[in-house]
């Protein structure tokens, strides 16, 4: 980029293992702050449009931002100059197999539990199912755009197919003549006894062929799929489902799809859908829509994938959950689920306060709450509500699952004293927290070089923090509950 001015000197970023190094040249990573200064006369920076304050100090302009939770191409206006710049992904981000694969254990771990739930419920354990199921709606709802680009592309250029059929035309217009008129005219006459109108065949174009009657009955087992989630007692789900689902009506209404008839019963995959790059794409957005209710065991509320340090606080508790029922310490298990007319629910959320009842006397809970007057243990202060609770006695250890820590997670852990602090034993008046933890997707790279992953530090503070990463092991933590528990 020109210099603005010749007694200007470019923005520059501050990046903690290089300095202050000019800012269009430097790498950007999604939700993370940056310091920025500038030296001249005036400074107007704006990000996609928007503009960002300066405060200044001396002859510098100074302020601090922080990047969206997103990475892509974002255009910058510094004084009126216009440049692109990148921000990236942040390498904490889970990834999108790494959030199915949370989905798929906590849904397997809650299956496993239920044997020790004492419910006499039966929970169906299908591979492939056409029912409504909380895997099924989340797939729905962050595919749908997809499945949208699809039907466009497919829309604007159908597989086809020429056809003869045959149509009866004036003599006089016949320009061709094939075998078929000649058969014709064999059987009806010739010379001064032709008829004025003479039957020929014509080749026509057509779509109504198997892929896009596949297609057509595909899109109307959606409609009707969908139909199911508008009833739900949701209002976020089944006002969604319904936008979704006047959008496929509109694709049935479309011009080419009244031109096709609809397949009946079970359909087989034709090589056009193994190797078209678009219809291919149709066929396994369908296939995979119907994967998702391997256990009948769900969720009554959606949780998208902005919102995944939610599922992130699930998966972690269930694992825990998994960790103590391999030491068989689990007891009951009752307290995981709600039966409602709907069927069989995985009961996690916010200020639920799930229990599960461990060997000698022991509980562990999900969304404790822990208040002025909440019983055996209280606050003094302000209402507390951590993630994960393990209650043995008069002690309590604490588990605080952060899919995200904001620039180290040593002021993530510096939040924990609050607990350590503020949750007391009511007969006692003593502190009742006995160890705090953080569990946080943190790379290796970085747990290696970070006090606060090292047993000796855990030893020594009780707090630190445990790295928990989908698809890995989780040792650690298996080592610590076992090291705690004995």
């Amino acid at each position: 980029m020109a210099p603005l001015n010749s007694g200007d000197k470019p923005l520059e970023v501050w990046v903690p293992s290089e300095g202050w190094k000019p800012f269009e040249e430097a790498f950007l990573f999604e939700a993370k702050e940056y310091k920025l200064r500038y030296e001249g006369d005036g400074i107007d920076l704006r990000l996609q449009g928007i503009p960002v304050p300066f405060h200044k100090e001396g002859n510098m302009f100074i302020t601090s931002f922080m990047t969206p939770f997103q990475s892509g191409s974002v255009e910058v206006s510094i004084n009126g100059q216009y440049f692109e710049t990148f921000i990236y992904p942040d390498s904490r981000k889970l990834t999108e197999q790494q959030f199915d694969l949370m989905i798929e254990e906590i849904l397997e771990e809650s299956n496993i539990c239920f044997q020790l739930s004492g419910l006499e419920r039966e929970v169906s354990a299908s591979g492939r199912d056409r029912g409504a199921s909380w895997t099924q709606w989340i797939y729905i709802e962050r595919s749908f755009q997809h499945l949208r680009r699809i039907f466009r592309r497919i829309e604007k250029q159908p597989f086809s197919r020429l056809i003869k059929l045959p149509i009866n035309q004036k003599r006089d217009r016949v320009q061709r003549i094939d075998l078929k008129t000649l058969h014709w005219l064999d059987k009806k006459g010739y010379g001064e006894q032709i008829p004025l109108h003479v039957e020929m065949a014509k080749t026509f174009e057509t779509v109504d062929v198997y892929e896009n009657q596949v297609l057509k009955m595909q899109l109307f087992d959606l409609s009707t799929l969908l139909r199911i989630y508008m009833n739900v007692d949701r209002l976020g789900v089944s006002k969604t489902a319904r936008k979704y689902h006047s959008i496929i009506r509109r694709w049935l209404n479309a011009p080419f799809m009244q031109e096709v008839s609809m397949h009946q019963g079970a359909y087989t995959i034709t090589q056009k859908f193994r190797k078209h790059p678009v219809y291919r794409q149709w066929y396994q957005w369908f296939e995979q829509l119907y994967r998702h209710n391997r256990e009948g065991i769900g969720f009554d509320y959606p949780i998208p994938m902005k919102d995944t340090f939610e599922l992130y606080e699930m998966w972690c508790f269930m694992k825990i959950v998994g960790i103590l029922r391999g030491l068989n310490l689990v007891n009951e298990t009752s307290g995981l689920y709600r039966t409602t007319n709907s069927g069989l629910f995985l009961d996690l959320a916010q200020n639920k306060e799930s229990r599960i009842e461990l060997r000698d006397g022991m509980s562990l809970y999900f969304q404790r709450n822990y208040q002025y007057n909440s019983g055996k243990f209280h606050t003094f202060t302000q209402r507390m509500v951590p993630d994960i609770v393990l209650e043995h006695g008069n002690e309590v250890i604490i588990f605080d699952p952060k899919y995200r820590v904001p620039g180290n997670l040593g002021t993530a852990l510096g939040e924990m004293h609050k607990y350590r602090d503020g949750i007391l034993h009511w007969d006692t008046g003593d502190r009742a927290v006995r160890e705090v933890f953080i569990l946080t997707p943190t790379s290796e790279e970085t747990v290696d070089s970070m006090r606060y992953f090292e047993e000796w530090f855990h030893d020594r503070y009780k707090m630190g923090a445990i790295p928990m990463v989908p698809g890995d092991e989780n040792e650690q933590l298996k080592g610590l509950l076992t090291k705690i528990l004995k």
